[in-house]
């Protein structure tokens, strides 16, 4: 540890740096830990958010779900799947399987949510699904979707600006002042001590 922190000359560093490089080394040892992730699930898209209350009570909006991409037989009615649907354009569909076709050799999955009166418009192949739920973590999707609506607005992107900003460089800011304070406070003669001694 002391060899590493003399070779990137730790203690010559400001604090500013320092946050700097940690956040760079927490960010590699994320992206480089969610790639094995992705790997060990068999899916380029392991983790989502749900958006809307389609498959109450089942899932929430919030929930963070868990994908494992499966071999197509081991998809079966009943699964919770994720898709893309050629029907919307928007996020991932989070619906469940309710029956399954096979046409010409192509299976056919016919999905429906949980809160929805109707079937999807249309069914989904192998090729479209993403992965097949296996947990569910309540509310912790929450902070996900509270950046993204902050991110959707001008006012949101600064707020987050600032706030990064301020984890940033507020602790050596903050650090700094009270530092020159303590010099200035050390500069000053004690004015006891030295008309204590006189009389």
């Amino acid at each position: 540890m002391q060899r590493l922190k003399r070779v990137l000359r730790w203690n010559e560093r400001s604090d500013t740096v320092k946050t700097a490089i940690l956040a760079l080394i927490v960010i590699g040892a994320t992206f480089g830990g969610y790639g094995v992730f992705m790997v060990a699930m068999g899916t380029s898209t392991p983790l989502v958010v749900v958006t809307s209350e389609s498959m109450v009570p089942t899932l929430q909006v919030g929930d963070l779900l868990v994908l494992q991409r499966p071999a197509e037989d081991q998809i079966h009615v009943g699964d919770i799947i994720v898709y893309n649907a050629d029907w919307f354009s928007g996020a991932p569909i989070v619906h469940r399987v309710v029956r399954i076709q096979e046409i010409g050799g192509t299976k056919y999955f016919y999905t429906k949510g949980d809160n929805n009166a109707l079937e999807d418009p249309s069914p989904c192949t192998y090729d479209d699904i993403l992965g097949v739920v296996i947990l569910r973590v309540p509310y912790v999707g929450q902070i996900s979707l509270a950046v993204r609506s902050l991110l959707s607005t001008p006012i949101g992107v600064v707020t987050l600006i600032v706030v990064f900003g301020l984890i940033l460089f507020g602790p050596e800011v903050f650090c700094g002042r009270q530092g020159d304070k303590q010099d200035g406070q050390e500069g000053v003669p004690n004015t006891e001590e030295n008309t204590g001694g006189q009389g």
